[in-house]
């Protein structure tokens, strides 16, 4: 009997690598075919993506002579189906040229980086080829309201257990919680007090933010969801990522400037949150348990002005440096830049230590990487975008309206700033890009026109 069951065990782990292969290949063919069928299974797999790896603080990645990580599993299918849509007639040239000269200008510097530097190109490649297949994948689709709203029904579900994750490890770190290792302590350098998810993390946080008070400005789409409204805001501030605070709440307040006609509305309920939030906060704040967490917020706001120490001001030191050199480089590198895999080493201060790392500034990163062309051209499909959003205005749906477009490219083009691009932000530009083509320009051959909305027939997109 004993001789039976060891066979049949043998057996089994024998095919057992057979039958993880079997079931990878499947769901990679089920992956596929969803794609193929609905971006709504991209944008499900997208955000599904960001929950495990905030929860799990960071990613892993299968070994097979590369590193093959779990968005690699995901954009690589992506980018296939995009490629296959793209050949449908017309699709090609539905999309602003700005985006083809710089999707163009990314290709030559990654094969060339690859020909140069070998497989760090594509590590450092990766960022950008997950942006560009997100914005290629989701903008060929349409993007009719009720997919919209689905598209949004899931992103605040997903904002708050972050906001749980992120709840949890402030209460283990107070109180010695032990039931989950806390990884989280270990990946943040800073030593910032209660900064327990990174500023990518954070700032879809703020992102849901914005949504919300654009969706507050324009209509009640988003109802259900605004009781979270203060809680994302003040998990935000408590988070310290200063960077995000400027790219979530200034986009945010400029909503009181771009939807004009629904100021008084909007001025009301944010009154009505504000004070029922400090009718919560005060009392907690009054007993004094809480002031280590409000001095270190208070710190920082003070050091995020400071010209003479902090992050900022060496991350300012390091793009001179990094322009300087760029400048001096010579007509090829300023034309098309260096290829991916080059690095970026600086002197780190005045008469620092050497460093490589990124320069923690989309715009100065894509100047080394793809010159003045790149450069150029991810700025005019920037300008392409929020033209398009303004043409929008409160049109197309209530649920993502122009001025909602306006407030996320805002914060994007913040973020960039002391940041690069995430592969969530390849879902939302590739919303925006698809929503400003479907309502702005012809549809492709042989498929129906995309519905007119009602602010479109009161005027107030550009057929």
């Amino acid at each position: 009997m004993l001789e039976f069951v060891y066979t049949l065990l043998g057996g089994f782990f024998t095919a057992l690598p057979f039958i993880i292969a079997l079931l990878f290949a499947l769901g990679l063919v089920f992956l596929v075919a969803g794609l193929f069928m609905t971006p709504l299974v991209g944008a499900a797999a997208i955000l599904l993506l960001f929950l495990v790896e905030t929860v799990n603080v960071y990613l892993f990645a299968f070994k097979v002579g590369i590193s093959v990580y779990p968005q690699d599993l995901l954009f690589m299918p992506m980018a296939g189906v995009a490629l296959i849509r793209l050949m449908r007639p017309g699709a090609v040239s539905r999309l602003p040229k700005s985006l083809w000269v710089l999707t163009a200008v990314m290709t030559v510097a990654f094969m060339w980086g690859l020909v140069k530097n070998g497989t760090i190109a594509g590590v450092e490649f990766r960022s950008d080829f997950y942006l560009m297949t997100g914005l290629f994948y989701f903008s060929s689709f349409d993007w009719p309201r009720e997919r919209v709203a689905k598209m949004l029904g899931w992103l605040f579900p997903v904002m708050l257990m972050i906001m749980l994750v992120v709840w949890y490890r402030w209460l283990a770190d107070t109180i010695g919680l032990d039931w989950v290792e806390p990884l989280w302590r270990y990946t943040d350098i800073t030593g910032v007090a209660l900064r327990v998810i990174n500023s990518q993390q954070t700032w879809m946080l703020g992102l849901a933010v914005i949504l919300l008070v654009y969706a507050m400005a324009a209509g009640n789409s988003l109802a259900r969801w605004y009781f979270t409204l203060p809680l994302l805001a003040l998990t935000v501030v408590v988070l310290q990522h200063r960077s995000v605070w400027v790219a979530a709440f200034l986009p945010a307040l400029l909503a009181f400037f771009i939807v004009r006609q629904s100021q008084g509305k909007l001025a009301s309920r944010m009154l009505v949150i504000v004070a029922v939030t400090a009718a919560i906060a005060v009392p907690f704040l009054a007993t004094g348990k809480f002031s280590g967490a409000t001095s270190s917020v208070a710190d920082l706001a003070v050091k995020a002005t400071s010209t003479t120490e902090g992050t900022f001001v060496g991350r300012v030191q390091g793009w001179d440096s990094l322009l300087k050199q760029w400048a001096g480089s010579g007509p090829r590198t300023w034309v098309i830049g260096d290829p991916y895999g080059s690095g970026f080493k600086r002197p780190e201060g005045y008469g620092g230590k050497e460093i490589a790392y990124a320069p923690h500034n989309y715009y100065v990163q894509l100047l080394l990487r793809l010159g003045l062309v790149g450069l150029l051209a991810f700025l005019a499909f920037n300008v392409y975008l929020f033209r398009g959003a303004i043409r929008l205005a409160g049109g197309p749906h209530d649920n993502l309206t122009g001025y909602a477009m306006l407030g996320v490219l805002m914060s994007f083009a913040l973020f960039n700033i002391p940041y690069s691009p995430t592969y969530t932000q390849g879902l939302f530009l590739g919303v925006i890009l698809g929503l400003i083509l479907q309502y702005q320009q012809k549809p492709i051959a042989n498929e129906k026109p995309a519905s007119v909305s009602s602010a479109q027939a009161a005027g107030n997109t550009v057929p």
